[in-house]
């Protein structure tokens, strides 16, 4: 008996650990969910990051894909630098309730070929108002079902409190201008005590907003009074890949990028897009995109409620199938997550890989990654070249938690581009 409960206890205890250890992401669990965005104010294209004391807010939009009203309600989660749960309670980083409806901001489609309803709200507002700096994750589900969570957004909240300069630069340890580039910065916390830097901050680096090769918990190379300096650090190199394919959908005749024709075919709309390809050996071709983002958005409309949604077919020929490894069409239209969604699927007969996505009318911005079997960081060299000319984003988030602290404040956030810089 005391064995069983022995083992009923560790059995307990590890699936609470397993629990507490979930990392959140944005992303969406229903398949009748699309275009889940999140964003600063009412701009598509700026990254959902709150300045802490500003009038500012985050939109949150998503379609559900048919015209039967569902009620909706959500939460939020302060999580911590990782974006783990927080273990602080939420009337310590929360003013107002905790469960809010979103079901009086609904607007359903018309004149389109795709039925869908629209919810859109704002954090903050009147019900609930974020009060801590840091990450946070909204958790929306039914509200006949909260225990069912169907998506979800994360935003961030920044106090400014230290400054970050930065410069990136073709020399790397792995030589100079090749396929890499490096990521080299500064923090300056003159304007905020702390006693132990390298203990008491936490580091996330993102290039284009991906995850699978994100930097998280870097040491800085060397530590001067009221400043750390990251410099020529292995960690911070990264492959400079190529510039991001584009298209443009917004109107059936009137499109543009990597479009070859778009077709009818009863009862939908569909963008058959210019074939990928590229290997290792493809040379830099410079295109002014926005790394990786998308906008919704249509032509000769009269309201947002007439934006359509199309098929788009994505193609990349091969002769032969990649067998140590997958392709996928990386954006942050997938959320900028490597999974079924956006894993294409190598056809023997037409010998090329393929994938369909259902899309809301609008401009793309897309990659093709390499995924090696068992890794779980993809690589844009074998399917596109990667050079250290490409222009990208690098954004810095700076944690601080000091000695006995119970969150992980968020104290400053800088983007780097590799061209301005």
């Amino acid at each position: 008996m005391v064995n069983r409960c022995t083992r009923l206890f560790t059995l307990l205890f590890f699936c609470a650990a397993s629990l507490s250890a979930q990392k959140y992401t944005t992303q969406v669990f229903d398949p009748d969910i699309r275009t889940l965005q999140i964003y600063l104010g009412q701009d598509e294209l700026q990254d959902p990051i709150i300045r802490m004391g500003a009038d500012d807010s985050v939109t949150i939009s998503f379609d559900q894909m048919s015209h039967n009203f569902r009620d909706y309600s959500y939460s939020l989660q302060l999580c911590n630098a990782d974006w783990t749960p927080s273990d602080l309670l939420e009337i310590e980083y929360l003013q107002g309730f905790n469960q809010n409806k979103i079901n009086d901001n609904s607007n359903i489609s018309f004149n389109t070929t795709f039925d869908y309803t629209n919810y859109k709200f704002q954090i903050p507002n009147n019900d609930v108002k974020p009060l801590l700096s840091g990450n946070y994750v909204v958790k929306i589900y039914e509200t006949d079902s909260p225990e069912k969570v169907v998506m979800t957004a994360c935003f961030s909240i920044d106090e400014n409190l230290v400054g970050i300069d930065g410069r990136v630069t073709g020399s790397t340890i792995d030589g100079v201008n090749t396929m890499y580039q490096q990521l080299n910065f500064t923090i300056d916390y003159t304007r905020i005590p702390i006693n132990d830097p390298k203990q008491d901050l936490k580091i996330l680096v993102r290039q284009n907003g991906r995850l699978d090769n994100q930097v998280f918990g870097i040491d800085p190379t060397y530590i001067t009074p009221n400043s750390l300096h990251y410099e020529d650090n292995r960690s911070l190199i990264f492959e400079g890949g190529n510039e991001f394919q584009q298209i443009d959908f917004s109107h059936i005749r009137n499109f543009s990028g990597k479009i070859e024709r778009i077709a009818f075919f009863s009862p939908y709309y569909h963008v058959e897009t210019l074939p990928g390809s590229g290997d290792e050996y493809t040379p830099y071709q410079f295109s002014l995109d926005v790394n990786g983002r998308f906008k919704v958005h249509g032509q000769d409309i009269w309201s947002e409620s007439e934006i359509d949604y199309s098929v788009v077919h994505f193609t990349f020929p091969r002769s032969e199938p990649f067998l140590d490894g997958s392709v996928y069409v990386a954006g942050y239209f997938n959320y900028n997550l490597l999974n079924n969604n956006n894993k294409m699927r190598y056809s023997f007969d037409r010998n090329q890989y393929e994938l369909d996505v259902v899309l809301k009318n609008g401009g793309y911005n897309y990659q093709y990654l390499f995924l090696p079997a068992g890794q779980t960081n993809a690589s844009p060299t074998r399917v596109g070249g990667s050079h250290w000319q490409t222009e990208n984003d690098y954004k810095i988030y700076v944690y601080y938690r000091p000695y006995a602290g119970r969150h992980d404040r968020l104290i400053g956030i800088q983007t780097v581009n590799s061209v301005t810089n």
